[in-house]
């Protein structure tokens, strides 16, 4: 049994032993069913959250008007929520009004996916009235209930569904499918951050590809932050998503592999960070490299030089291990990896040179380091001070 659910227990047990019912809820079953690593537990229950705070030494009521309350316990966090029904969705995010309800199956019945939708008692025992496990075994997407109704609800829901897709190689049931098709105009509604939270985790999943073809195919594509055009018939769904390693990877291949105007305009509009925009345009300058120079290895970096190489070998259906190599040898032969690593800055430059400051200490310094980089000048403080000595602007 996975450790996370062990220390867990503890929690059902206290609120238990204090009369209230209380079950394992949501992702945290479904990928015990699958037999998925565990990340996060969730846990509903009869009690009220006031309930929850009397039973419990440490809680944090982040959600208490909704029924939710975290609990502590050995330094692990809890989200403890009472049994509840819900108005309709006003916001296109969160009901306007909920009830506190006594019936477990009640609660179940308005979250998203059957998978998502089935509970787990103390004695691991699976309640599942929507049938979530038999559409894990055939791999199947499927709303619980009626899925226009789903989706209206909350249109980001089209999404989670183009992400299950992607990161549990999942098909989706033939009503959930036609209800996206009809709905997906209603993301226009929904927040850029949120739609790009969920379109990060779709791009991480082993099945990326078949997810973002079913997105150009129900026009999902079309109403996301920037609008999504393939540049080759089946670019995406031919693509090895599964070789790609960070966040700045994937974003570079959907800018490669889409007919995307300005890059920057592009990144923007998903409302990145702007430590993100600065690596794929980084990794965008490093792929434009045909040849490798030291001095280009040095000023891309041998992670983004080696990332472009990988970009371009998928891109190309070709293996690139000789040319990775090829990248790594030519970094052995580069003496540094910044300026921090030369013995010598601006102010020795200043006072070996017996000159006023000026732009030609930058020059200077800019000539030096190539240098370096390109072997033509020893790393060594005695040898630069004389090269210093020697220079003319």
């Amino acid at each position: 049994m996975n450790e996370l659910f062990q220390e867990a227990l503890y929690v059902l047990e206290q609120i238990e032993r204090n009369g209230y019912k209380a079950y394992f809820v949501g992702g945290c079953v479904r990928d015990y069913v699958l037999d998925r690593p565990i990340k996060d537990i969730d846990i509903a229950s009869n009690a009220k959250p006031e309930d929850i705070q009397r039973i419990f030494p440490k809680t944090i009521p982040v959600g208490i008007e909704h029924g939710t309350v975290i609990v502590r316990h050995n330094h692990i966090s809890y989200e403890v929520t009472t049994f509840r029904k819900e108005g309709q969705y006003e916001d296109y995010r969160r009901p306007s009004n909920v009830w506190f309800v006594d019936d477990l199956e009640e609660d179940l019945s308005r979250r998203d996916f059957t998978f998502n939708a089935m509970a787990m008692d103390r004695s691991f025992q699976i309640i599942d009235p929507f049938s979530g496990r038999e559409d894990l075994k055939v791999r199947q997407i499927r709303t619980v209930g009626d899925p226009h109704l789903r989706f209206s609800e909350d249109p980001l829901r089209l999404m989670r569904a183009c992400r299950f897709m992607s990161v549990y190689d999942m098909g989706i049931e033939k009503e959930t499918e036609e209800a996206i098709l009809e709905k997906a105009s209603f993301l226009k509604r929904i927040s850029t951050e949120r739609i790009t939270e969920e379109f990060k985790k779709l791009l991480e999943g082993k099945q990326a590809g078949k997810a973002l073809e079913f997105m150009k195919q129900s026009a999902v594509l079309t109403y996301l932050p920037y609008v999504l055009e393939e540049n080759e018939r089946e670019a995406y769904k031919n693509f090895g998503w599964n070789s790609l390693q960070n966040e700045e990877q994937r974003w570079t291949a959907v800018i490669l592999l889409s007919n995307i105007g300005d890059v920057k305009e592009f990144l923007k509009s998903w409302k990145l960070p702007n430590t993100t925009i600065r690596k794929v345009l980084n990794l965008l300058s490093a792929y434009q490299n045909q040849t490798w120079t030291r001095m280009d290895l040095y000023r891309a970096g041998i992670e983004a030089a080696s990332a472009s190489v990988l970009l371009k070998s998928l891109l190309d259906n070709r293996s690139y291990d000789e040319d990775l190599a090829g990248l790594h040898e030519l970094a052995r032969t580069i003496p540094i990896s910044s300026r921090k690593d030369i013995p010598i800055d601006g102010e020795d430059i200043i006072r070996i040179k017996q000159e006023s400051p000026g732009v030609w200490v930058g020059k200077l310094f800019d000539e030096m380091e190539k240098k370096i980089v390109e072997g033509d000048l020893a790393l060594k403080e005695s040898e630069l001070k004389d090269w210093i000595k020697r220079w003319e602007p």
